[in-house]
């Protein structure tokens, strides 16, 4: 099997060749010389905890006090801005068949490859959520006007904070156990990587040349 010289699959290859190499030079560095393999490993084995790095993107802002400062004024450009969308929106798709809708969309986005079939299918689905969209705004608008207490109680519902942090707290715990075997016989071990990268790499070695 030869592997065409410049295409994406050539260069995973000398990538996964490159990496076989890297642990073959390791596994010879644990038959060879352990202890500097130990120095290695206390490099390596630093944990670094991606939950403390994530918190400031975990802490929860409150943008509805100054959303909801002045409710009657947003209900109103909210209600006028949704009615405008679905007046205008009636008009246009009036005068559109769902078979021009995807011809229009193919000749927005040139570059993306699909069936006429599937721009149809695209073109009504953006109707539906554009439609969708202005009918939650039309309500919202309405709630701003004349119920602002029912539409505080949503936003309260609405706003009920899950952290994704406490439910990644398990995968945040660091597990050494491959590791202590490791260290308990590395000279094994090193063989066993060695062999097996040394292997990887030839067979690797023959897709990029070919047979």
């Amino acid at each position: 099997m030869s592997i065409t010289p410049g295409s994406a699959l050539y260069y995973l290859i000398l990538l996964l060749i490159f990496g076989n190499l890297l642990a073959f030079f390791i596994g010879v560095l644990m038959v060879t010389a352990p202890a500097r393999l130990n120095n290695l490993f206390r490099i390596s084995n630093r944990w670094i905890s991606t939950r403390r790095m994530t918190k400031p993107l975990a802490m929860p802002r409150q943008a509805d006090r100054a959303m909801l400062r002045y409710p009657r004024v947003l209900g109103a450009i909210m209600l006028a801005s949704a009615t405008l969308i679905l007046i205008k929106g009636m008009i246009f798709i009036s005068g559109v068949s769902i078979a021009d809708g995807g011809r229009l969309l193919a000749r927005l986005y040139r570059g993306v490859d699909l069936s006429a079939g599937a721009w149809e299918v695209t073109w009504l689905v953006l109707l539906t959520i554009i439609f969708l969209g202005a009918i939650l705004a039309i309500a919202v608008g309405v709630m701003s006007l004349f119920t602002l207490g029912k539409l505080r109680h949503w936003a309260d519902s609405a706003n009920r904070w899950v952290s994704t942090r406490q439910l990644s707290k398990p995968l945040d715990i660091p597990h050494y156990h491959l590791d202590q075997l490791v260290q308990a016989k590395p000279r094994l071990w090193g063989g066993v990587i060695s062999a097996v990268a040394l292997f990887s790499s030839l067979v690797l070695w023959w897709f990029v040349l070919g047979a």
